[in-house]
């Protein structure tokens, strides 16, 4: 198999990249990239023969083809930003794709281009971390045991064990605490303000309780139609801290979230471009742990029924990466072999919830040492 990770230099595809050389069916892994002097350090890290480097701008369309035309799968790691372009890429080139997510608004604008992919006969599966990914599996792997399913929660939290400004990309921190989350309630998706939905939730140990707040998550803009089963609820909080929320609070009253150029000695600029380029890039070494809670209620048999699924994982040592970087780089590793070997049959761009198979998807994480922990509550009352 040869696999391309395009952004396989950053915190999460470097990841991915070391994953796919680990398994002896991959012959070669592909780092597209912009920077090969950063790439030739990822390169190295590895400590494989099988990485190769190409050199690669995902905003050209045609050179995007092209790099990524002889391959059996593309792995997507860039910012989310540019998904739609790399989608629209894969689906002429005829290539399977996975990628990250795209923060709900992205991911609504690539399911546009499913009726194109599936007549293309092309699976691109959005949303292959952990958060997006494994909670929106593991959300309709619970609701598809229930004969009808009440709510759905997902909650992604983490501990830092020493101190860290960004391990989250700082664009995709901006996008959501700047647009504000959505929710599903009472059949209807809900536009909520930055940072709703503030409570305490205890994630397993060593996370602990943890301050969180309603997300703008991928996820909601498929699960509610995924889950089915008359779904009342679908939401998604993560955990988060106050100076996050300090320091959006300064950025907006400043004026430097704007999207609109201002001019600047004659040069028009956009504030949050300026920002962006500013903003430091997110440390993957940092010591921590991180996890996710999926909680699916309903009813089984006519008694009501609460299925929790968690996992936890801890800062890689092997790899020298913090957890957060690991879950959610190598989950897109495993789902790019699938693509790669032709294991995910249905065309079109899917979410991770209706493109991957639960259980063989479970043993890899399980093999890659992240467990599933699955927890039932029930009642007898009707």
């Amino acid at each position: 198999m040869k696999i391309i990770v395009l952004g396989g230099r950053g915190a999460m595809g470097m990841v991915t990249v070391r994953d796919l050389t680990e398994n002896p069916e991959v012959s070669e892994v592909i780092i597209g990239e912009a920077n090969l002097k950063q790439s030739e350090k990822v390169a190295k890290w590895t400590g494989s023969e099988k990485v190769s480097l190409c050199e690669v701008d995902v905003t050209n369309h045609r050179g995007l083809v092209e790099a990524i035309s002889d391959v059996d799968a593309v792995a997507n790691a860039v910012p989310y930003h540019l998904n739609l372009q790399v989608t629209k890429a894969a689906i002429e080139a005829r290539k399977p794709l996975t990628d990250l997510g795209g923060v709900y608004y992205m991911t609504l604008e690539q399911l546009k281009l499913h009726g194109e992919a599936h007549e293309a006969g092309v699976t691109v599966v959005l949303g292959c971390g952990v958060a997006p990914g494994v909670a929106d599996i593991l959300a309709k792997y619970g609701a598809d045991k229930l004969d009808s399913v009440e709510e759905v929660h997902l909650r992604y939290g983490e501990v830092n064990l020493e101190p860290v400004k960004y391990k989250w990309s700082f664009r995709t921190v901006l996008e959501e605490y700047t647009q504000g989350p959505v929710v599903y309630v009472n059949g209807e998706l809900k536009q909520l303000q930055p940072f709703s939905g503030k409570h305490v939730f205890r994630f397993p140990s060593p996370i602990g309780e943890c301050p969180c707040c309603y997300a703008l998550y991928s996820g909601i803009a498929t699960l509610p139609g995924t889950v089915g089963k008359g779904v009342k609820v679908v939401d998604c909080a993560m955990s988060y801290v106050e100076e996050d929320e300090q320091r959006i609070r300064v950025l907006n009253e400043m004026g430097l979230t704007r999207k609109e150029p201002l001019k600047v000695k004659g040069v028009e600029v956009s504030p949050r471009d300026f920002l962006l380029k500013c903003a430091p890039p997110p440390d993957v070494n940092v010591r921590d742990a991180a996890g996710v809670v999926v909680e699916v209620s309903g009813k089984k048999h006519g008694k009501k029924m609460r299925y929790v699924y968690s996992l936890v994982h801890e800062y890689h040592e092997r790899y020298s990466v913090s957890a957060l970087a690991y879950l959610t780089g190598m989950p897109m590793s495993i789902i790019a072999q699938m693509l790669a070997k032709g294991e995910i049959l249905d065309k079109g761009v899917l979410p991770p919830e209706i493109g991957i198979t639960p259980e063989p998807f479970f043993a890899e994480l399980a093999k890659r040492g992240v467990k599933i922990l699955e927890t039932t509550q029930i009642s007898h009352e009707l």
